[in-house]
């Protein structure tokens, strides 16, 4: 054997040898990638979020509004329902 295929036997050995080690390795990177993609989700997620709650905040002033509206109306309608009635 020459001293090129001792060692090329040498790294098949080492490779053999510590399969785990490498799928452990490919796994965190696997999982760190994951986690980058993650955070750029997470951002996304949040600015719908904000929207959201910005178009909620003005539906629910509307409904207040028209919340006044309606019971000024009602009371309107009543006051006309008692001058009728006398």
């Amino acid at each position: 054997m020459t001293a090129q295929s001792k060692s090329v036997m040498g790294l098949v050995d080492f490779l053999r040898n510590s399969w785990f080690l490498i799928a452990f390795i490919a796994g965190v990177i696997y999982w760190a990638a994951r986690q980058d993609s993650s955070l750029d989700d997470l951002a996304r997620a949040d600015s719908r979020i904000t929207a959201l709650e910005n178009r909620t905040t003005i539906l629910e002033t509307g409904i207040g509004q028209l919340q006044i509206k309606i019971d000024t109306i009602r009371d309107d309608v009543a006051l006309i329902k008692s001058a009728v009635i006398r």
